[in-house]
């Protein structure tokens, strides 16, 4: 089952190479930091002060979203991945969607509050050339993902499935931001419409600009 799931994520990690734009229908602005109670508080303690919030051009508020202060990170890189100074599993941050969405594998999310981690596709001969890229943030239920501790492998897809109830993990996909990075934060659609958070994360290795596809779906 998880060689499937591992199969799969690939086939929809894969975002077309295509030229971004940048978008005067979204508005990107901040907020103060996570006051919601649902979240557990070891969770929220790990935090930025400073959310974001993305608006839509009719005015809806498409996604809250707070990063972590430092996210859990090592030196070197993983073979196949853009970010693979991230460790596997680590907690990046929380999101709020106010109304339903869907996630890279236009799988139904419903509004709430979601936990961020960052996972990583399995590679092997078969894998090989499907994807440019095997790594992505998963949805987690924040209601019952409550320690910030990293998590790998299948105890962190068995947390993915039960975000959305469907059996599947939840992935948004990841891809090299295009705007140079004195000018992030930013908001930018792609042609395939993806709405795209590009935006510098603080680890604790350092720093590394990140395209978070908030809105998006594959086109395979």
């Amino acid at each position: 089952m998880i060689r499937q799931f591992c199969l799969a994520l690939l086939l929809f990690a894969l975002v077309p190479a295509a030229s971004a734009k940048n978008s005067n229908e979204f508005k990107l602005e901040p907020i103060g930091a996570l006051a919601e109670t649902k979240i557990a508080e070891a969770v929220r303690a790990t935090l930025n002060d400073k959310g974001w919030r993305i608006t839509g051009k009719d005015g809806k508020v498409i996604c809250d979203l707070w990063f972590r202060k430092e996210i859990p990170s090592r030196a070197g890189s993983v073979d196949g991945a853009n970010f693979g100074q991230i460790n596997e599993g680590a907690l990046v941050g929380v999101i709020n969607f106010p109304n339903k969405t869907h996630d890279f594998r236009d799988q139904a999310v419903k509004a709430g509050f979601y936990t961020l981690r960052y996972g990583l596709s399995m590679q092997d001969g078969a894998h090989l050339g499907v994807s440019p890229s095997r790594d992505f943030f998963l949805l987690c239920p924040a209601d019952t993902d409550t320690d910030p501790k990293d998590i790998a492998g299948a105890e962190l897809i068995k947390l993915s499935r039960a975000a959305l109830g469907t059996g599947h993990p939840a992935p948004l996909a990841l891809a090299f931001p295009t705007t140079n990075e004195k000018e992030l934060p930013k908001v930018i659609t792609n042609e395939s419409e993806h709405i795209i958070l590009e935006i510098k994360l603080k680890l604790k290795a350092g720093e590394v600009a990140v395209g978070f596809i908030v809105v998006g779906k594959t086109s395979e």
